[in-house]
């Protein structure tokens, strides 16, 4: 069974940037479905082609961890691989290098095989460890952690789902979540600390139209490294569309 591995090449553009002239979060899990698209594409198995079969991807779980965001006009590489295909699941891990070749980012994910007519899990063809190669190898080694969302939310924002949030399953893009609840950090961490880590859990999609709340709060009082849960919630009463844990540490 193949071991190889997908590589795409990025290069950090003025919009993708922050304030710090950094990639954003969001740009670089931006990069990371990208390449996740790329290499399926690249095995046969392209967008038209899942659609045509009427089978698609829907990510359930992130889990990124960043040494550093890259800086505008660098230069990335973004190696991804399968590292399992178990019934209607399948975990991809990632590394972002630089071109040094040293590993600035590491992430997992995890995505269940849907019939898109259905919005119901399938069971993933025998073939695909063949057609895409399964490498065993782990980019995050800690298992994922259940996010509990503990009380009253010390901050809460209200958005309306816009047309540029949907993809091209018809429901909100996987990253306008993380959007969402990144604008609910309080100002004075998201200018002096970084992002380090992002676990975030996919529950209920959400469409066209519809209000959603970003809820965030703080559950470690620490200064160096304040941690934040977070959770996306539809407005109607349609309880919880994604939750997620962040973790963010002081800037040098």
């Amino acid at each position: 069974m193949s071991i190889k591995k997908f590589n795409k090449d990025f290069e950090v553009h003025y919009y993708e940037i922050n304030k710090f002239r950094e990639a954003t979060p969001v740009t670089l899990l931006n990069y990371l479905e990208e390449a996740a698209t790329s290499h399926s594409s690249f095995v046969g198995y392209d967008m038209d082609k899942l659609k045509s079969d009427g089978i698609g991807w829907v990510l359930n779980r992130w889990v990124l961890n960043i040494e550093r965001y890259p800086y505008w006009n660098e230069s990335i590489v973004v190696e991804t691989w399968p590292s399992s295909f178990e019934r209607f699941y399948a975990t991809r891990e990632f590394y972002i290098k630089d071109s040094s070749g040293i590993v600035i980012g590491k992430a997992t994910s995890l995505w269940i095989f849907i019939n898109l007519e259905k919005r119901k899990p399938i069971r993933i063809p025998e073939n695909f460890g063949e057609v895409y190669g399964v490498n065993f190898l782990k980019a995050v080694t800690e298992p994922y952690r259940e996010i509990r969302i503990l009380g009253e939310p010390e901050v809460r924002k209200e958005f309306a789902v816009r047309q540029l949030d949907i993809d091209t399953n018809d429901h909100v893009n996987n990253s306008k979540y993380v959007e969402w609840m990144l604008e609910a950090i309080p100002e004075k961490v998201y200018n002096s600390y970084m992002m380090s880590s992002l676990e975030i859990e996919y529950k209920k999609e959400t469409r066209y139209g519809e209000k959603i709340i970003s809820n965030c709060k703080d559950i470690i009082e620490n200064e160096a490294f304040p941690e934040y849960i977070h959770s996306v919630q539809g407005k109607d009463d349609k309880g919880e569309l994604a939750v997620a844990r962040t973790l963010w540490k002081k800037r040098i």
